[in-house]
């Protein structure tokens, strides 16, 4: 699993490729993040999300593929404790649900809050 690591109050900001298909046949697309307890490697379904991502389609450009741009604002990171969290995307596709794999994301304290 791929682990991202961004610092308290700095924008969390991840890429989500549309690798296969078409990215205009995707009719709703949420993300989000949730802790993972000091421990464990995976989070509970009856965890409290700790934040919901901004998704803003993203055209294809030179070397960069179709897909989203996912976003937490630095405000909204900068209230979120450090530790480990795990995200993920829901897209509704052709009226069937995909579910991306897991990333990790790690939030550091940062220095010059």
């Amino acid at each position: 699993m791929t682990i991202f690591v961004f610092q308290r109050g700095e924008t969390i900001s991840l890429a989500l490729d549309a690798v296969t298909g078409d990215p205009l046949s995707v009719t709703a697309i949420s993300a989000a993040m949730k802790a993972v307890a000091p421990g464990r490697t995976s989070v509970s379904a009856a965890a409290p999300v700790a934040a919901a991502f901004n998704i803003t389609p993203r055209t294809a450009s030179g070397d960069v593929p179709p897909g989203w741009n996912l976003t937490v604002g630095a405000a909204q990171s900068a209230l979120l404790p450090a530790g480990h969290y795990l995200a993920d995307a829901r897209m509704e596709v052709g009226g069937g649900v995909i579910i991306t794999e897991s990333i990790g994301i790690m939030l550091r304290e940062s220095v010059t809050a």
